[in-house]
């Protein structure tokens, strides 16, 4: 195959910055796990080094069963993270459009929801478990209590950042609010919510980890707390590193799907 060929491809192009991006976090955070343990004086039994991981995961005589034991616990902890970034995007999205279409609701209710996001999350995820008990529904809302915020406000500066110009140019050749919306302002926004959504990646495993440590005791934010409490820290550890790597994937995921999505969505300027 013709390398000129395969690198001229925006595809091509994406998947392999993804893959260096994505070796280069794990090399530094190996370097900076490593330099963090020769700096502070912890027991060898509590902090386990690079090395410790690589024997639990890949050279132990059970690292076979440790690494399906891990999979298992990581797949129903991202399915639990895909329940409060879906919703808390959804949410995010319905409010931003109906504050860009209505200045006043936005005046409103700015503030509330901003002073709402300073509230800590563990305070006010007990109260969301007796509310919505502690299966899927709970995940999820706590997930998106999360996620949304943020993600709101990352959302509507997007929208609100669309030059005067061009929408004076809209309206002056007649156009509506919302066709001003649709030709001008969302293209101009598509990088801010994709930046919000790779932003939402590593928020709603947070809130999938703290519903498990606090409602359903599953995933890997349940396994992590008995790890804790049953000193397995091997199994500890390797759970926090196996959950770092696959977040920045993921996060690298979006933004390989932000870049095709903004080449056919562009800016129309």
């Amino acid at each position: 195959m013709n390398t000129g060929t395969l690198f001229g491809n925006p595809l091509a192009r994406s998947a392999v910055r993804t893959l260096l991006t994505l070796l280069g976090a794990v090399v530094a955070i190996v370097v900076v796990w490593t330099v963090f343990l020769r700096l502070v004086n912890v027991s060898p039994f509590v902090a386990k080094s690079p090395g410790d991981v690589w024997d639990y995961l890949l050279t132990a005589p059970e690292a076979g069963a440790n690494r399906s034991a891990i999979a298992a616990d990581l797949m129903r902890t991202l399915a639990d993270a895909s329940y409060g970034y879906v919703l808390g995007l959804a949410l995010a999205a319905a409010i931003a459009l109906m504050f860009y279409f209505s200045r006043v609701v936005e005046t409103m209710f700015t503030p509330t929801v901003t002073a709402l996001h300073a509230i800590p999350m563990v305070t006010v995820a007990p109260i969301l478990v007796l509310i919505f008990g502690r299966g899927v529904m709970a995940t999820a809302v706590i997930g998106a209590a999360i996620v949304v915020v943020p993600a709101l406000l990352t959302m509507l500066h997007g929208i609100r950042s669309t030059p005067r110009a061009d929408i004076d140019m809209i309206t002056a050749f007649g156009g509506s609010t919302l066709s001003t919306f649709f030709k001008v302002s969302l293209p101009h926004a598509v990088p801010t919510w994709f930046a919000a959504a790779r932003v939402a990646v590593t928020t709603s495993v947070v809130g999938a980890l703290l519903a498990e440590w606090l409602a359903t005791g599953d995933g890997l934010g349940g396994q992590m707390l008995r790890a804790a409490n049953e000193f397995q820290f091997d199994r500890l550890w390797a759970s926090v590193v196996v959950l770092t790597v696959v977040c920045v994937a993921i996060y690298q995921i979006v933004a390989v799907v932000e870049e095709l999505v903004a080449a056919r969505m562009s800016d129309p300027r």
